[in-house]
């Protein structure tokens, strides 16, 4: 008799643990569609707590940089290239910004003297550049391989692209380039003039991307 019980009672729980199974996801999907929100995983700070959170220093101010300055740089840093001789510096119309998480400088790329068949390529492990482009045109390749990779500082290579998608680029553009990922630059005639943004992803010193002591 007791087997009998033992054996009906080991049903009764098999039975049990696979209707709360059929039951359990049904209901979750109920309750997610109804808007409920799901279970925050283990450890995990609830909404509005983020913000106490203690900010390392260094992390900047508030910054505006004119759009008309940028407008007004690119003619003038054609001007200064085509002359050949020193004068208008991009810093003149843009101070860099550099945070310990993210820098903004302003550059402008000239067309190289001679056509390659490779354009020169770089990659940096540990930062994603985006650019906004101010003036002028060109066409950015990323992705594919680098030949001839050269360590240039911790977490950056330089080399020439063997291959990659072209992005054609004008004022008004903005390209996002991920980490660890080839790119070339080839300015047009007239060259490129562009914000470079730098956003630390954490995968080395600051001061080993930025080239800041």
């Amino acid at each position: 008799m007791k087997r009998v019980l033992a054996i009906v009672w080991s049903g009764t729980l098999v039975l049990a643990y696979m209707a709360g199974s059929a039951i359990g996801p049904a209901g979750s999907a109920a309750q997610t569609a109804a808007g409920a929100q799901p279970p925050a995983p283990a450890g995990a700070l609830p909404p509005g707590e983020y913000s106490k959170m203690q900010l390392a220093p260094d992390q900047g101010q508030p910054t505006f940089i004119s759009g008309d300055a940028l407008r007004k740089a690119h003619p003038a840093l054609q001007a200064r290239a085509k002359s050949g001789q020193a004068g208008v510096a991009p810093r003149d119309f843009m101070t860099p910004v550099i945070t310990r998480n993210y820098s903004y400088i302003l550059l402008h790329r000239t067309p190289p003297a001679a056509t390659a068949d490779k354009p020169a390529a770089e990659l940096h492990e540990g930062v994603t550049d985006v650019y906004y482009i101010v003036g002028g045109s060109g066409t950015v390749y990323v992705g594919g391989d680098i030949e001839n990779r050269r360590v240039s500082r911790p977490g950056e290579f330089l080399g020439q692209m063997a291959a990659g998608k072209p992005f054609k680029l004008q004022a008004g553009d903005i390209l996002t380039i991920p980490p660890n990922m080839a790119h070339g630059t080839v300015p047009d005639a007239g060259g490129m003039t562009y914000v470079l943004q730098k956003i630390n992803v954490g995968l080395y010193p600051w001061s080993l991307i930025n080239g800041t002591p």
